[in-house]
Order: structure tokens, then sequence, then C-alpha cells
């Protein structure tokens, strides 16, 4: 069945809106599959290459691109955010390490002269 451009393109909006949800949900496990079940769609719509007028016409019609740059914007603050608690697990493990090293060290002024 081949579906038309404007089909392919609903689409592709309804999954992109599907992602800004995922994201802001923060449900990172089906992320994956919704970017590949996206990535489909996109070459589905690659296929039809005859059709490039219709489908710019369709998709500043449809404000696919208004979408896009959201779902992107949201991408980006929780990639940020992610590497940030990674950055502070760390510096804590660090600081862990270094005060639990503290008691192990040799205890010279314990010793009985």
């Amino acid at each position: 069945m081949v579906n038309s451009v404007e089909d392919i393109l609903m689409s592709y909006k309804k999954c992109t809106e599907h992602i800004i949800e995922i994201l802001k949900r923060e449900e990172f496990d089906s992320l994956k599959g919704e970017m590949e079940k996206r990535q489909c769609i996109l070459n589905e719509l690659i296929s039809e290459t005859n059709k490039k007028s219709e489908t710019k016409k369709i998709y500043e019609k449809m404000h696919i691109g208004e979408i896009e740059a959201e779902a992107q914007k949201i991408m980006k603050n929780k990639a940020l955010l992610i590497k940030k608690k990674l950055k502070n697990i760390s510096v804590n493990k660090t600081a862990s390490n270094a005060y639990g090293s503290i008691g192990s060290s040799a205890k010279i002024f314990s010793k009985k002269i």
C-alpha cells in the first residue's frame, strides 16, 4: 500500500509529538523504539523523491519544523541535565573515595613506644 505524502507527513508529525511526550515524562527506555519508527517514516518519505515541492508545502502547512525544533530543544536540555547529574555523581564518588581512604592510611601515631 502506497501512502500519500500527506499521510506520511501526518504520521511523522504524530511520531515526533509522541517523542516529545516521552521526553517530557523522562521515559527514555521507550525512546529508542520511537526514534526507529520515526526513521522508517523518514525513509518512506525519502523514497517519494519525485514529490519534493509537494512535500515541502505540506511540511510547512503542518508546522512540522516547529515541532521538530521543540523536540530538539527538549532533547538538548535533557542531555545537559543528565550530564550534570553524572558529573555530580562522579564528584561525590571521588570525594567519598578520598574520605574513605583517610581511615585506612597508616596510623603511625597510635603505636606505643
